[in-house]
C-alpha cells in the first residue's frame, strides 16, 4: 500500500510527533471564553521562553511562574484572596499552619533573641518555641498576655518579638491586640498575631496594629476537613521576608491545597455566621446545665472580657465554645455518648466536632504544664459548624444526660 501524505489534524502540528503531543497533553485548552472557576495548575514547573524572561520574571519586571516551590497559579490567587480578607499588602501561603508560624518565626528572629509569648499558645505553638526555636539560640519568655501591666513589665527585657493569639486555643482568652501591639512598638519588639480562631470576619490584627497575621487554613477558612495548609499575612517587605525564607525552607503548599482552600473561602462568611450563633446559643445551652462546670464563651454575659470582645469582634464572638467537667470521667462518658457531634482532633470545619485538649493539641505538654495553663482532663473544646442550633443542643442534651 502507498503511503499517502496526510493533512495535520487541527489538533496537532504536522511538526510534532505523537510520542510529543502525548507528552503535552492537557497543557493547552484553546477557548475565547475563561473559567468561572480556575483551573488547578498541577505542574511542578513552567515553560520559560528565554533566558532574559527567567531574569524578569525573578526581579518582578515580568508576572509570570517558573517552579512551584517558590510560586505557583493556584497558590497565587490563594495569597492575594487572604492579603485582602486581613487587609494587608501581601500573604504568603504554606504547607500547614504550624510551617507558617514556624517560617515566619524563623524569618524574624537571630540567634540571641528573645520572644515574648502568651503564656497559653496553641501546643504545637508552644513547642515550637521551647524545644525547636531554643535549640537554634532563640529564648522564649511566657506572660499572661490578658495582663496588659504583666505585657509591659515582661517588655522590659526588650524582646524581638511577641506572639499571641488573638483567641487562644482551647480557653477562648482574648488578646488586646492593638494594646499590645502599641507597647511592643514603643519598645521596639514586632507582634505577630495567630488568627486562626478569630478569622478575619472576626478581626484583622494588622488594623490594630499587628505586623503579622498567622492561619492555620487548615481550620475555618479551608472549612470542610479536607485540606492542610497556612497563611501569613503583612506589609510587604514583611511578607518578602517571609516568602524568601520559605524558599529556602520549602514549606510549599500544593496546587490542589491551595485550589481547595480558596474553594474553601468562597462560603466563609456564611459559614462563619452560622457557627458564631450556633456557639452562642450552645454558650447559653452548656451554662445553665448543672452538670457543666464551667464554660469559656466571650460572648457569654458573665465572661470578663466581654466587653474587650464586643470592641473587638463586634456582634459575634467565635464559633469555638469550651467546657469542663469536674470529674474526667463525666468528659469520657460525655464523649462516647454523643451521637451527632464528631470527636475530631481538629477545628472548624462545616461540621460541629469536640476534640478534648489534653489528649490532643496539648499531649506533648507535661501534667504540670497543662494544670498551669488552665487545661484540665475534663475540658472539652466543641467547634461549632453550620447544623441547626436545636440539632447541636439536642446532641448535648442527650449526651449530658
Amino acid at each position: 500500500m502507498t503511503d499517502q501524505p496526510q493533512q495535520p489534524s487541527p489538533l496537532r502540528s504536522p511538526l510534532q510527533s505523537i510520542d510529543a503531543i502525548c507528552a503535552a497533553a492537557g497543557s493547552d485548552i484553546p477557548s475565547v471564553t475563561r473559567p468561572l472557576v480556575a483551573p488547578i495548575y498541577q505542574s511542578s514547573v513552567f515553560q520559560i521562553e528565554s533566558l532574559e524572561q527567567i531574569d524578569d520574571i525573578y526581579e518582578g519586571r515580568e508576572e509570570g511562574f517558573i517552579y512551584s516551590r517558590d510560586a505557583n497559579p493556584n497558590v497565587s490567587i490563594l495569597e492575594r484572596v487572604i492579603a485582602q480578607l486581613e487587609g494587608a499588602d501581601d500573604a504568603v501561603a504554606f504547607a500547614s499552619g504550624m510551617g507558617a508560624m514556624g517560617v515566619t518565626l524563623l524569618s524574624m528572629l537571630k540567634s540571641g533573641d528573645s520572644i515574648l509569648a502568651a503564656s497559653d499558645l496553641y501546643g504545637g505553638t508552644n513547642t515550637l518555641l521551647r524545644d525547636q526555636l531554643s535549640r537554634l539560640g532563640v529564648r522564649t519568655q511566657f506572660v499572661d498576655a490578658t495582663d496588659l501591666d504583666a505585657v509591659e513589665t515582661a517588655l522590659n527585657l526588650e524582646p524581638a518579638l511577641v506572639v499571641v493569639e488573638s483567641i487562644t486555643n482551647p480557653l477562648l482568652r482574648l488578646s488586646d491586640v492593638q494594646s499590645i501591639s502599641r507597647l511592643a512598638h514603643e519598645r521596639g519588639a514586632r507582634v505577630a498575631v495567630d488568627n486562626t480562631l478569630a478569622t478575619p470576619l472576626l478581626l484583622r490584627p494588622l488594623d490594630l496594629g499587628a505586623d503579622v497575621a498567622i492561619h492555620s487554613t487548615t481550620k475555618f477558612l479551608g472549612g470542610h476537613s479536607d485540606v492542610t495548609g497556612g497563611a501569613v499575612a503583612a506589609r510587604a517587605d514583611l511578607a518578602m521576608q517571609v516568602r524568601l525564607a520559605n524558599r529556602g525552607w520549602g514549606n510549599t503548599l500544593d496546587p490542589f491545597a491551595a485550589w481547595l482552600i480558596t474553594r474553601g473561602l468562597r462560603t466563609l462568611p456564611l459559614r462563619i455566621e452560622r457557627a458564631c450563633d450556633n456557639a452562642m446559643h450552645a454558650a447559653g445551652f452548656l451554662a445553665a446545665h448543672p452538670k457543666v462546670s464551667a464554660v469559656h464563651y466571650p460572648g457569654l454575659p458573665d465572661h470578663p472580657q466581654r466587653e474587650l470582645a464586643r470592641s473587638m469582634f463586634g456582634a459575634r464572638f467565635g464559633h469555638m465554645v469550651s467546657f469542663e467537667f469536674d470529674d474526667p470521667s463525666e468528659a469520657s462518658a460525655f464523649v462516647r455518648s454523643l451521637r451527632m457531634i464528631a470527636l475530631a482532633p481538629s477545628l472548624g470545619e462545616a461540621r460541629t466536632t469536640i476534640s478534648h485538649p489534653a489528649k490532643t493539641s496539648h499531649r506533648a505538654l507535661t501534667p504540670a504544664e497543662r494544670a498551669a495553663s488552665g487545661i484540665h482532663d475534663g475540658l472539652i473544646r466543641m467547634s461549632c459548624g453550620i447544623e441547626s442550633a436545636q440539632d447541636i443542643i439536642t446532641d448535648l442534651a442527650r449526651a449530658l444526660g
